[in-house]
């Protein structure tokens, strides 16, 4: 090998390494952002913070992100990837309304309970959460509503607000969390709920209790 093509090579080589090395530190920055959002919460995340877990400056992190909004965008696209995300293309599967719900609810619920202690801090952090992650958000939850009501014969506002609040992650904190039921009883809960209203009538889906 001639010196001109060893220098090339070692050239390279370096380049390489310090790509390499490059890639290494950004890892560690979006991972130090991705571990202070599920535990202090976006809205108490620095990126002092950042940088201190991460073990690198505050120039090192902004050399990397030009901003906090497009940390926070690589920070949410690496935890999705490591989530398991309801398929409601799975749901259109199964035909009858009812299966099709609990089909759906279970995948919701399991999804909330894998993603908790990131999507508590989340949702009470959502005033400094970028606009366009709390619009993707908005969107799955939406094609998951639309799934599960594009099944039921019924489609008056009343059964669409019941489908909404089945399908909501708070839902599923006080079912859950707080109320201290296990999955399948929440589902089951909130299918008898959807059902129990769908059945109603058109002005009074409810039945009236003693006065």
């Amino acid at each position: 090998m001639s010196e001109h093509s060893t220098s090339t090579a070692t050239r390279t080589y370096h380049k390489a390494k310090r790509a390499e090395a490059e890639w290494r530190t950004r890892d560690r920055i979006v991972g130090a952002a991705e571990y202070l959002h599920s535990t202090l919460g976006p809205a108490r995340t620095t990126v002092s913070a950042v940088a201190g877990r991460a073990g690198v400056t505050r120039a090192t992190v902004y050399r990397h992100f030009a901003d906090e909004e497009s940390l926070f965008l690589a920070c949410s696209r690496q935890w999705l990837s490591r989530q398991q995300i309801p398929e409601p293309d799975a749901w259109t599967t199964v035909e009858d309304p009812v299966e099709r719900l609990r089909t759906g609810l279970a995948d919701i619920y399991g999804f909330y309970s894998r993603g908790e202690q990131m999507l508590t801090r989340i949702h009470r952090d959502v005033d400094v959460v970028p606009a366009v992650v709390v619009a993707a958000r908005r969107a799955r939850e939406q094609l998951w509503l639309d799934t599960l009501l594009g099944a039921r014969p019924s489609r008056r506002k009343v059964v669409r607000a019941a489908l909404a609040h089945a399908t909501a992650f708070t839902t599923w904190q006080s079912l859950c969390g707080a109320g201290g039921l296990s999955h399948r009883s929440a589902v089951e809960l909130m299918v008898g709920m959807v059902e129990h209203i769908g059945t109603g009538g058109e002005e009074s889906p409810l039945p009236s209790g003693p006065r």
